[in-house]
């Protein structure tokens, strides 16, 4: 079962036009039929996705007011000094942005014109965008009497309570523990494909959470950990560089990376990376954390990761050079190894490029 999950809808919201979800091409075509010109949109939720269509609205002109329930943007992604930069670049972009508060009225009969938060402050506005969310659809797993939280629960090998009935994905609940990001539902599947190719050795142990937000001209990740549990155990080394909104905090455990926040440049996000999922003892490379990594090639093309950056001439110029598996070349090149939803494009320009090279070779 992998049924995947919806957008979360407050209680109170009406069905009314002028109200959005953003999960899919239709809602994205939608909502740009219903704005008009110089729109007023507000944004509820501080998210990845509320700042990412926040910020991309900004560019083409369209008026945002962005409402948070909590104090601070991507609070659990980011410590307080990374949540503050981030707020300094969405007031920087043109974005109102109110903290501690919620929508309580929507106002309006055959569309939204406006809104009311809790705090009594009036909002007049042409849309809404609601991104407070996702919720997992499990209600077929319930139906079929599976043993449900706020997802399936699975164990090590995916399996529900029925051992014949596996979930992964935005459904499945590993430990307590949700995981609604592309990878792990990559690396979930992959375990089910071994286990039924008689692999009884790899065993899924959760998945490390990684937050990229795309924001043009603003890069910003967080992997692992964002604050330290405590100080005897852990330690932090961060450099900042506030006038140019630079800032890098990397969290130590027993010699081992196991959290990194990348504000104004991730082109270590790679490295990193790896040093986190695969426990790497650091030794002599603690001395280079502070240090830049390696410079990674403009972008050549039409931009096909943003995560990494990589452009579809950056793809090809590894493909001529005779990379012609998939998984090297996402490795080699850093595309599809962010929030991975890139991959299937990815795939599309090497399968294209090695058909045009035969077709070469043919003639």
């Amino acid at each position: 079962m992998a049924t995947g999950s919806r957008s979360t809808l407050p209680k109170n919201a009406p069905s009314l036009p002028g109200i959005f979800t953003m999960r899919s091409r239709t809602d994205a075509d939608n909502f740009k039929k219903h704005i008009p010109k110089n729109a007023h949109v507000v944004v509820v939720g501080g998210g990845l996705l509320g700042l990412e269509m926040a910020a991309s609205l900004r560019e083409i002109g369209v008026k945002i007011t962005i409402i948070h329930r909590v104090s601070r943007f991507l609070n659990r992604q980011l410590d307080p000094l990374g949540s503050q930069m981030l707020h300094e670049e969405m007031v920087d972009q043109g974005c109102d942005i109110y903290y501690n508060d919620e929508v309580q009225l929507y106002y309006g009969r055959s569309k939204l014109t406006g809104i009311e938060l809790k705090s009594g402050r009036r909002i007049n506005c042409d849309a809404i965008i609601l991104a407070i969310g996702t919720t997992p659809n499990i209600e077929l797993a319930k139906e079929t009497g599976l043993d449900c939280k706020r997802g399936v629960l699975v164990n090590e090998r995916l399996q529900t309570n029925d051992p014949s009935i596996y979930a992964i994905g935005e459904i499945a609940e590993f430990e307590g523990t949700l995981y609604g990001i592309t990878a792990a539902a990559e690396q979930q599947a992959e375990i089910v494909a071994k286990f039924h190719n008689g692999d009884i050795s790899s065993y899924y142990k959760g998945s490390l959470f990684m937050n990229i937000i795309k924001i043009h001209g603003f890069d910003l990740c967080s992997i692992g950990l964002s604050e330290c549990p405590d100080d005897q155990n852990y330690e932090e080394i961060v450099f900042i560089d506030k006038a140019k909104r630079y800032y890098k905090k990397c969290i130590i455990h027993q010699d081992r990376l196991v959290g990194t926040i990348l504000i104004g440049d991730k082109t270590e996000f790679l490295e990193f990376r790896e040093l986190i999922a695969n426990k790497i003892e650091l030794s002599d490379k603690r001395l280079q954390l502070l240090r830049s990594g390696k410079k990674t090639e403009p972008v050549s093309g039409k931009l096909v990761c943003s995560c990494n950056n990589v452009g579809a001439g950056n793809l090809l110029k590894k493909i001529t050079s005779g990379c012609s598996d998939f998984k090297e070349l996402c490795e080699s090149t850093g595309a599809g190894m962010g929030c991975g939803s890139c991959k299937p494009e990815v795939k599309l320009i090497l399968q294209e490029a090695l058909k045009e090279e035969v077709l070469e070779k043919t003639n």
